[in-house]
């Protein structure tokens, strides 16, 4: 949360964690397992089936999207060393590193920041204002 916190210049709301968390992806599975549970063969106009490989592509295509983020735990989970207790929390520990404003150096920050951005510098941390047209 204190990641969200410095992107949206304020701490969300507790229950923000849990809709992220826990309800968006447990309504996505509810509404993917409804469509599997009521699915029905594609027909058009009533007369014709389309073939099973014509369902096969359009399966394929709609999984491609969905199954990229599990297929990737399921990779690392199983090429990481230890138990699975031990893999599932490495891998769900944040890194922190030189990656982020804080570790960068006043000179360094300055070449990160375009020109003609509007820029609030503190002894703490950098806020840019950035215009979305």
């Amino acid at each position: 949360m204190d990641d969200i916190a410095r992107m949206i210049g304020y701490r969300p709301l507790p229950y923000m964690k849990w809709c992220w968390s826990v309800i968006t992806p447990l309504v996505c599975v509810g509404i993917f397992v409804f469509h599997v549970v009521n699915y029905k063969p594609l027909t058009y106009n009533k007369t014709y089936v389309y073939p099973w490989w014509g369902e096969a592509i359009g399966w394929g295509l709609a999984l491609a999207s969905m199954l990229c983020i599990p297929l990737t735990v399921v990779c690392k989970l199983l090429r990481s060393k230890g138990s699975l207790r031990e893999r599932w929390q490495h891998l769900t520990t944040p890194v922190w590193g030189h990656h982020h404003l804080e570790y960068l150096t006043p000179e360094a920050e300055t070449k990160l920041l375009p020109p003609d951005s509007l820029v609030t510098l503190s002894k703490e941390k950098a806020t840019l204002f950035e215009t979305v047209i």
